[in-house]
């Protein structure tokens, strides 16, 4: 919410649709004497932001309340006057993932329990899936529909098909949204091309999700349980990688995933098992600051070393992998190889000059 030790929750429960909830109000935060200062009350809108939080408490996910049909505050809500808060919230599901809810917030006034708000709104997960496609015709609409499955919603990015099979599976599947461009640019492309979309449709967190039939829901899930395990400020600086038991379908991958650790270490001081691993688990907001110049898979080694540049923790969690033989799998061994090294060259530069001295300074600062 961004309003740390704001409120504490005292009782919680969820049964039938159906929270109920006690708080404790802190009256000597920060925010009460700006809103305010010798006359402090609980705005209106920070009762929409506590109400999202139980919600997202009750659902086990981030959620995100996407519109406000009613809210009526009834009783001006004095932090010292009124401090505990009880919440009454109904759920109603929706299509699309989304849910509708109605918050009643109460006070208790001379003893007696006196309604003090109540808000009408949709919410859903402040988690999307950015799953990006190139030529994946036997793949594509199956993985969507997985995930939608689920009750995420999904980005598809098609990254210049030349078939014209994977952009109509892909529509029948009917993302959220579908992103898609003429000429093929590269999966670290697709991948910028998709956060843009998420963040325009209000979304915090992507999960990329490979439309090659590789990863499984059960990966996509433990990463979102390891950012449901953070706090909200550490969830909006971390990434979370799904280290994969088996990495690389043959000897070749292998040696570039044990590449790419190697370099990881030595350009950031950060050690992860499975760098190469494309099921991973992104803050939006922190990542759309960064500027990047890879374009195709060499970009998620640059985007794990500037990250890690810029205070993002770099979080793993292990998950399992499926090989198909009839995979279809678009890395270049020879190509994509030599991007990749090119790239460790100029992280490894900047690295010496820029990333050290900016990690160096804000240990510094900090200590």
């Amino acid at each position: 919410m961004g309003f740390e030790g704001l409120y504490t929750v005292e009782e919680l429960s969820f049964e039938a649709d159906q929270l109920k909830a006690a708080l404790m109000l802190n009256p000597d935060h920060w925010l009460f004497d700006v809103h305010f200062q010798n006359k402090p009350i609980l705005p209106g809108a920070v009762q929409v932001s506590i109400l999202n939080d139980l919600c997202s408490k009750a659902l086990d996910r981030p959620c995100r309340i996407t519109g406000i049909t009613e809210a009526k505050f009834k009783v001006t809500i004095d932090p010292v006057k009124f401090s505990r808060l009880e919440a009454d919230i109904s759920f109603q599901s929706l299509a699309d993932g989304q849910s509708k809810v109605k918050g009643y917030f109460f006070v208790l006034d001379g003893g007696a329990k006196a309604q003090a708000s109540s808000i009408t709104a949709h919410i859903g997960t402040d988690i999307c899936f950015v799953v990006p496609f190139y030529n994946n015709p036997g793949t594509v609409r199956s993985v969507i529909e997985l995930i939608q499955g689920s009750g995420y919603r999904v980005i598809a990015v098609n990254d210049g098909s030349t078939d014209t099979v994977s952009l109509q599976e892909a529509e029948l599947a009917k993302p959220s949204a579908l992103v898609s461009y003429a000429k093929n640019k590269g999966k670290g492309y697709a991948l910028r091309q998709g956060f843009k979309k998420a963040l325009e449709l209000g979304f915090s967190y992507a999960v990329v999700f490979d439309a090659d039939g590789q990863h499984t829901l059960a990966g996509a899930e433990a990463m979102i349980d390891k950012a449901l395990s953070l706090s909200p400020e550490e969830r909006l600086r971390s990434i979370i990688v799904g280290s994969r038991a088996k990495r690389g379908a043959d000897s070749g991958g292998k040696f570039a995933n044990n590449f790419s650790n190697f370099w990881l270490k030595v350009q950031t001081g950060k050690k992860l098992s499975d760098t190469q691993s494309g099921l991973r688990l992104y803050p939006l907001e922190k990542i759309s600051r960064m500027k990047f110049l890879g374009n195709r898979y060499e970009f998620e080694t640059e985007v794990l070393v500037k990250s890690a540049w810029n205070s993002v923790k770099l979080l793993e969690v292990p998950v399992d992998v499926i090989y198909p033989q009839d995979r279809v799998t678009h890395f270049r061994k020879g190509k994509d190889f030599t991007r990749i090294s090119l790239m460790n060259t100029y992280l490894t530069l900047g690295a010496l000059f820029y990333g050290y001295p900016k990690m160096l300074l804000r240990k510094l600062f900090k200590g």
